[in-house]
């Protein structure tokens, strides 16, 4: 065999070899790549709600009517004394309550609330507010703020038993602080949400200083009692809705916008 006739015939069984591996690399560059798992979808108030009250009917001394009437001693103290002069006068910066689930709904619609916003509720309480926002609006992450520590233990003891019980959406996030709402930080807010009924004028003045400094802060929704006079947040418009405390004819929604700058 001459060495012209090894070459041709070395060339064509390394054409074959490669032909033969052409149609295995094409047909593993053709597989579909796997389906990404679907993003589960969001549940409604109702279903929301009913998932929730079997939560907290598992935690002992954990609904609204507990926290009004059971409310300790030394937190009721600290509770209103982190509201001033006005605070302890009162004695009433610790009653506790919460929008109705189809009144939460509702404020959640008007806020747009989307999976960018940080929805923080400052006096979150057991965090039923925050829990619905999470399980009801494409919403990833709700920071609740609480001065009684009981109350911020229940929401704590819930938020495990939603974890436990594949109820929280992968990726979201339920942040709880044992803090005073005055002293907290705010940098990532874009909405913030106030039970205010029995808040005093000094502690919303203050809190309203400190959510001036919130660069992303585009919302902030209160019940029944605004913020004070103050160049950073005016009034943009009121509802009346449903609460826990009057379902039958409601209570004023109020929701502010931004007109300032930060307060230095």
């Amino acid at each position: 065999m001459t060495s012209k006739t090894c070459f041709q015939l070395l060339a064509l069984l390394t054409f074959g070899a490669v032909a033969a591996a052409l149609p295995l690399a094409c047909d593993r560059t053709a597989q579909p790549e796997p389906p990404k798992p679907a993003a589960r979808p969001l549940l409604s108030w109702r279903v929301a709600t009913a998932y929730l009250e079997d939560i907290f009917a598992k935690i002992p001394n954990s609904s609204i009517d507990d926290f009004r009437a059971n409310t300790p001693p030394e937190e009721r103290q600290l509770v209103n004394a982190s509201h001033g002069e006005a605070g302890l006068k009162e004695d009433n910066a610790h009653v506790y309550g919460e929008p109705a689930p189809a009144t939460a709904d509702l404020m959640f619609a008007r806020l747009g609330l989307g999976p960018d916003d940080v929805l923080y509720d400052l006096g979150c309480g057991r965090a039923f507010f925050l829990m619905q926002a999470l399980l009801t609006t494409p919403l990833n992450r709700a920071v609740g703020v609480e001065l009684a520590a009981s109350r911020l233990d229940i929401g704590r003891t819930a938020r495990s038993m939603m974890l436990d019980q594949g109820l929280m959406p992968p990726g979201k996030v339920l942040d709880l602080r044992e803090e005073d709402m005055t002293r907290t930080r705010l940098e990532d807010a874009t909405v913030v949400y106030m039970d205010s009924v029995f808040f005093s004028d000094q502690l919303l003045l203050t809190v309203a200083r400190n959510m001036s400094r919130a660069k992303k802060l585009r919302s902030v929704v209160m019940i029944m009692k605004g913020l004070p006079p103050n160049p950073w947040f005016e009034l943009e418009r009121t509802e009346k809705w449903k609460m826990s405390w009057s379902p039958k004819y409601g209570s004023d929604v109020l929701f502010y916008k931004r007109t300032a700058a930060p307060a230095e």
